[in-house]
């Protein structure tokens, strides 16, 4: 019986696991439409792709499709040869023209390949009373090609910015839209520029439309990439690149855009002292999470920058003094989404406020200011000075021990020392016959679990030792682990500068045991001082710090070599620090 069933066995699993390779190299994968939400105005996009290693393969069967009309339809293919292996996809393109409103659903699709029937899942889209006029592009803009610009052509490519006189930090949107004949190509692959001179924002918006020029419909794929000029004067973008893909008869090719340029205007000379180089529209909102406390008992004071610019570069606020308060400020943090073209979001700022005395205090009004690109001007904002009513801290004095009765001593006494148990004299001292319980082996062997046990106990009293005395496994630790992450920095991609900075201050933070990572320079400046170190290292502790910081908007930015001296220097830095902490 067990040698009927591994072969059963064997042949069940290898039907499993070919059955789904073979539905997706021979089946239908599931339809898909450009859009789930339209008006009778617009017109919906519908694809159907076969991946079908057969010859002939035979059209999809469309169902009845109630509330829509074929507009246009079209059918392109791929073939590609991988070790001698071919494959083909087919996709079936569809134009469909809604004429009814509400929730329409398009039926299954099947195709039937080999004998066997594959379906799609049904497609319900969403559909409104339009205006009655046609919307076949969107609205007009300035730099959008003429119908002769497309005669003759099957792809079309171009590139513009929607601001080419913005001023320093100002927000511009690039855009680049590829025109592409229906249901001709397969899928490209789009280059962008460098953006040399521009902060570019991690976020890329894709939008996708159809419109009417020469004689025909093009799809139009636009993608959006935010900038933000770091330099003024002029800048050129040079020209985005798209790969297109050959068909089976057919070479691929490459289309490139023009270059943009833009004037880039500095900011005004007029600028308020507290202004520290944020452009964009914003407000400013400052909160604590009590107003009443005790001493030594922290409160949280958290500081909201909202609106639309580059948020991510807006430096730290200048906080101001608080004598009758310990500080500590924790890592920033940035929410930021891409709506109508803009981005917006806010960055958070917390600042740990430890009450050193009772009393009534007041969180002093805070400042900031930015320049409003609109409006071509300088803005500052406050927040409201917030009161705080510091009651005195639960004091626990300890308590003297306990006296002994009648005057004792605490003292341990040894009794009965004088007592000594005899002991029978052996009538032997030895025997000629030596037993088991005579070897070395048969003690080591009994003392193994007691030697576990001890070692048991030591190790789990270390731990005791480290939990009780956190603060010290930071410290003795802060060096492995800054040595580690900057081994990770030098190896990864990304901005380096701000993770060389966060790796200098969590070793700080590790090593003087503060309870958040995020200090000011001015408060490790304190804290250095505090603990005998010379003025010297401590510059060289906050050059270290401020290069980080702006070394990502140095002209230097984008060279190795200038990233990797903050490395080696912040390494060494922090080698000097381990012989002085």
């Amino acid at each position: 019986m067990k040698h009927f069933l591994i072969p059963a066995t064997l042949i069940i699993l290898f039907i499993l696991s070919v059955a789904p390779s073979y539905a997706q190299a021979n089946g239908v994968i599931p339809a898909t439409v450009d859009r789930r939400q339209l008006s009778t105005d617009e017109t919906l996009m519908l694809a159907v792709t076969l991946n079908a290693n057969v010859s002939n393969p035979p059209s999809p069967t469309l169902p009845s499709l109630d509330g829509f009309n074929i507009v246009g339809s079209g059918s392109s293919s791929q073939i590609s040869i991988v070790n001698g292996a071919i494959s083909s996809q087919l996709t079936y393109n569809y134009r469909l023209q809604p004429y009814a409103t509400g929730d329409l659903v398009i039926e299954p699709i099947s195709v039937t390949l080999n004998g066997q029937t594959f379906s799609t899942e049904p497609i319900t889209v969403q559909v409104v009373q339009g205006t009655g006029t046609l919307a076949m592009e969107p609205p007009a803009n300035p730099s959008a090609p003429t119908s002769d610009q497309f005669r003759g052509q099957e792809l079309f490519v171009e590139a513009e910015v929607d601001n080419p006189m913005p001023y320093l930090g100002e927000q511009v949107t690039y855009t680049f839209r590829f025109y592409e004949a229906f249901g001709s190509f397969g899928q490209p692959q789009y280059e962008a520029p460098t953006f040399t001179g521009f902060w570019t924002e991690n976020q890329t918006d894709q939008s996708q439309y159809q419109v009417q020029a020469g004689g025909r419909f093009y799809n139009v794929t636009e993608l959006h990439t935010v900038l933000f000029p770091s330099m003024a004067g002029s800048i050129t973008i040079e020209p985005a690149q798209l790969a297109v893909p050959g068909g089976f008869f057919s070479s691929g090719g490459t289309l490139q855009t023009q270059p943009v340029r833009l004037d880039i205007k500095p900011l005004p000379a007029n600028a308020p002292d507290s202004f520290t180089g944020a452009v964009g529209q914003f407000a400013l909102h400052g909160t604590v999470d009590a107003t009443q406390g005790k001493v030594n008992e922290p409160i949280t004071w958290r500081l909201t920058i909202s609106g639309q610019g580059n948020l991510n570069a807006i430096p730290d606020p200048v906080w101001p003094d608080m004598p009758e308060w310990r500080s500590f400020e924790s890592q920033a943090t940035t929410n930021t989404q891409f709506q109508n073209g803009r981005v917006v979001g806010e960055r958070v700022y917390e600042r740990l406020l430890v009450p050193q005395a009772d009393g009534q205090f007041t969180i002093p009004a805070l400042e900031f200011s930015y320049f409003d690109p609109v409006g071509g001007e300088y803005r500052t904002i406050t927040t409201e000075p917030i009161p705080v009513l510091i009651a005195p801290g639960d004091a626990v004095e300890a308590q003297p021990p306990a006296p002994l009765p009648g005057g004792q001593k605490e003292t341990v006494e040894q009794v009965a020392t004088d007592i000594r148990h005899l002991k029978p004299v052996p009538s032997a001292l030895s025997s000629g016959d030596h037993h088991v319980t005579e070897s070395p082996l048969y003690w080591l062997a009994w003392s193994m679990p007691l030697l576990g046990i001890v070692g048991n106990f030591a190790w789990q009293r270390r731990q005791r030792y480290w939990q009780n005395n956190a603060g010290l496994a930071r410290s003795s630790q802060a060096r492995k682990k800054a040595k580690q992450a900057l081994a990770r920095v030098e190896k990864q991609k990304g901005d380096t500068y701000s993770t060389a900075g966060q790796v200098l201050t969590t070793y700080l933070a590790d090593k003087l045991n503060q309870p958040v990572a995020g200090l000011t320079h001015q408060a490790l400046a304190a804290l250095l001082g505090e603990k005998g170190l010379q003025p010297e290292l401590i510059e060289r502790v906050n050059a270290c710090l401020t290069d980080a910081e702006l070394g990502r908007f140095s002209p230097e930015a984008n060279d190795p070599a200038h990233a990797a001296n903050l490395l080696r220097e912040i390494d060494v830095v922090i080698g000097d620090l381990e012989k002085s902490l």
